[in-house]
């Protein structure tokens, strides 16, 4: 997702703070790594295909065509984005 630049450093420097946490402190490496699991996550792209088939699902397969289907997904990804997120 795009972030502004201010979050981004905000979660680059959490990041950074958990890869030395678990360094520096063995037995608190695993929930160092679960740290950077979390920002991982919060910074992935929204996944067209799943927002897709959720759609395909929650409206029926049928009633949407291939390319509604892909264009609504699409919107919503871009929507995602232009929010920050």
């Amino acid at each position: 997702m795009s972030m502004s630049g201010a979050n981004q450093t905000i979660l680059d420097a959490i990041v950074a703070l958990a890869e030395e946490i678990g360094k520096t402190s063995p037995e608190a490496a695993p929930k160092a790594v679960q740290i950077v699991d979390l920002v991982r996550s919060i910074e992935a792209e929204p996944d067209q295909n799943t927002i897709q088939d959720v759609l395909d699902a929650e409206v029926g397969e049928n009633q949407l065509s291939d390319v509604s289907s892909r264009r609504a997904a699409a919107a919503v990804v871009r929507a995602i984005n232009d929010d920050g997120g």
